[in-house]
C-alpha cells in the first residue's frame, strides 16, 4: 500500500472516530464508551445515590435547584467574619432543606480541629464548627458547610448512626443528591503558588472524603436522571469533574450500566431475596455482580445456592470482584473447604485486596495447618498492611500449630517496628499466639544486631501480657 493511501485511510479512520463521538453512534461495540470510574466506585456511588433517592425521596433530587458558586445564590457582601458565614450558612440550609434554626455555629482556631476543616456535634440543636482558615477560602467553607448540613440531614433524620464504615463518605456524596455538590466537587483539591524573595514555591491541599472523579460521576447520574442530557451548569466544575461528568454521561446514555435508574429509585426499600441476589451474581455487568456480593455481607445470605456463582466470580476479570467474591466464600464454612487451594493461590493476586480477602476467609474456614501455614507465612512480608494483618490474624487461629511462620513472622516484625508500622502490635500477638517461647526467640532474633529494636519488641510483648 502506497504511502498516499495509508495516509488517506488514517484521516477516513480519524474522521469515521469523530463522528461516532459526535453522534454516538455504537458500531459492532467497537465505540461502546467505557465508564470513567474504578469500578468499586462506581458501585458504590450509584449504591449510594439509590440509597438517598430510596430513603429521602427521589423528588427531592428531581426537584432541587442546582446552587452555584455565583452572587445570584450568594448574593450577601462576605467579610470573612461571623455575620458573613452565619449569611452563608442559613442560605446553604435553604438550599438543602434544613431549618437554620435547628443549627448553631462556632468558628475555632486551626489548633483546636487538627486535621478538620469542620464537625458537626448533634446536641439538643445540632452544632457546626469551622476551622479559622477557612475563612479565607469561601469556596472550600460553603463546601464544608454543606458537608456538615449533610450531617445534620443523615444523623438527625436516623438515616446514618455515624458508626458505618463508610459514613463520611456517605454524608460528603449527600449534596451531590440535593443540588450542592459543585461546591464539593470544586473543593476537593486546591493547588497554590508564589514567589517569595527568590524563592518559588508551589503547594497542594485535599479537602473531604471524596475525588473530584467520583462528584463528576454523581453529579451524572444526578443530571441523567433529571433528564439534564448536557447540563448548563456543568460549566462552574473544577476540569477533572467537568471531563468526568460529560464522559459518564455519554457512558449512561450509551450503556445503561447502573444501579441508579427511575424505576429503581422510585421504588421502596428492601431487602434483597436470595433469588435476586443470585441472578445479580450472574449477570453480565459487573456492576451487578459486585453489588450483589456486597450485598450478600450486608444482609449475611449464606444461602447454599449461592455457593456456586460465587466460587465462579474468585476468577472473575475484574479485582473487585474477586476481592469480594473471597470474602464471601468464607461464609459458607465447611462447603467451601474444597475451595481452599483457589483462595491460597489468591493470597498472591496482584490486587492487594483480594490477597487479603483470601487471607480473612483461609482464617474463617481453618483448613488444615500443613495445607495453609507456609502460604499464610509468605503473605506476613506484604507491602499492604491489610493483607499482611489478615494473614496475621489466620495464623493465630493455628495456635502453635502455625509454630513453622515464627521465622517469617520475625522478619515482618522487624521491618514494621523499624518504621512504626501499624502493624505491629497485631504482629506481636500473633507471635504470642504461635510461638511457644516469644521472649527468648525475640532475643535471639534481634539482641546481637540492633538492641533498639529489641526494646521495642519486649516492650510491645509486656503490653500485651507475655
Amino acid at each position: 500500500m502506497s504511502r498516499w493511501c495509508e495516509q488517506l485511510l488514517v484521516g477516513i479512520l480519524g474522521m469515521l472516530t469523530h463522528w461516532c463521538d459526535i453522534h454516538e453512534a455504537t458500531m459492532f461495540g467497537l465505540f461502546t464508551p467505557k465508564c470513567p470510574l474504578e469500578l468499586a466506585d462506581k458501585t458504590w456511588t450509584e449504591r449510594r445515590m439509590l440509597w438517598f433517592a430510596q430513603r429521602l425521596g427521589l423528588n427531592r433530587m428531581l426537584k432541587a435547584r442546582v446552587i452555584l458558586p455565583t452572587a445570584d445564590d450568594f448574593p450577601d457582601k462576605y467579610n470573612a467574619d461571623y455575620p458573613s458565614i452565619r449569611k452563608c450558612l442559613d442560605r446553604m440550609c435553604g438550599y438543602m432543606e434544613v431549618d437554620p434554626g435547628s443549627v448553631t455555629l462556632e468558628i475555632l482556631p486551626d489548633e483546636m480541629m487538627p486535621n478538620a476543616a469542620g464537625l458537626y456535634e448533634m446536641r439538643a440543636k445540632g452544632n457546626i464548627c469551622i476551622a479559622l482558615s477557612q475563612l479565607l477560602a469561601p469556596p472550600r467553607l460553603l463546601a464544608t458547610l454543606a458537608h456538615e448540613l449533610a450531617h445534620e440531614i443523615l444523623l438527625r433524620g436516623g438515616y446514618l448512626t455515624g458508626q458505618e464504615p463508610d459514613h463520611e463518605r456517605v454524608t460528603d456524596l449527600l449534596p451531590a443528591f440535593l443540588g450542592t455538590g459543585i461546591f464539593a466537587a470544586n473543593a476537593t483539591i486546591e493547588t497554590s503558588s508564589g514567589w517569595d524573595g527568590g524563592w518559588s514555591w508551589w503547594s497542594i491541599s485535599t479537602q473531604g472524603y471524596l475525588s473530584s472523579f467520583v462528584f463528576g460521576y454523581a453529579l451524572a447520574l444526578f443530571a441523567q436522571l433529571r433528564g439534564e442530557s448536557y447540563p448548563e451548569w456543568a460549566h462552574h466544575l473544577r476540569a477533572d469533574a467537568r471531563e468526568t461528568l460529560h464522559k459518564s454521561l455519554r457512558f449512561l446514555r450509551k450503556t445503561g450500566d447502573s444501579l441508579f435508574t427511575l424505576d429503581a429509585a422510585e421504588a421502596k426499600p428492601k431487602s434483597r431475596t436470595v433469588s435476586e441476589v443470585g441472578d445479580q451474581l450472574t449477570a453480565s455487568s459487573p456492576t451487578l455482580r459486585l453489588s450483589a456480593l456486597w450485598d450478600m455481607a450486608e444482609l449475611d445470605l449464606r444461602d447454599p445456592q449461592l455457593h456456586e456463582p460465587v466460587a465462579h466470580l474468585l476468577n472473575d476479570r475484574e479485582p473487585p470482584i474477586r476481592e469480594a467474591a473471597a470474602r464471601a466464600i468464607g461464609m459458607f464454612g465447611e462447603r467451601s473447604l474444597d475451595l481452599v487451594p483457589q483462595l491460597t493461590a489468591l493470597l498472591f493476586d496482584d490486587w492487594w485486596g483480594t490477597r487479603a480477602a483470601a487471607a480473612q476467609s483461609l482464617g474463617a474456614l481453618k483448613p488444615s495447618p500443613k495445607d495453609v501455614v507456609e502460604e499464610l507465612a509468605r503473605v506476613l512480608g506484604d507491602i499492604r498492611d491489610y493483607p499482611a494483618c489478615m494473614a496475621a490474624a489466620a495464623l493465630s487461629g493455628y495456635g502453635y500449630q502455625a509454630a513453622e511462620a515464627v521465622p517469617r513472622l520475625l522478619d515482618a516484625l522487624e521491618r514494621a517496628l523499624g518504621t512504626l508500622d501499624a502493624r505491629t502490635d497485631i504482629l506481636l500477638g500473633t507471635l504470642l499466639a504461635i510461638c511457644p517461647n516469644p521472649q527468648q526467640v525475640v532475643r535471639e532474633h534481634f539482641g546481637e544486631h540492633d538492641p533498639e529494636l529489641l526494646r521495642q519488641a519486649l516492650h510491645g510483648l509486656k503490653k500485651h501480657g507475655a
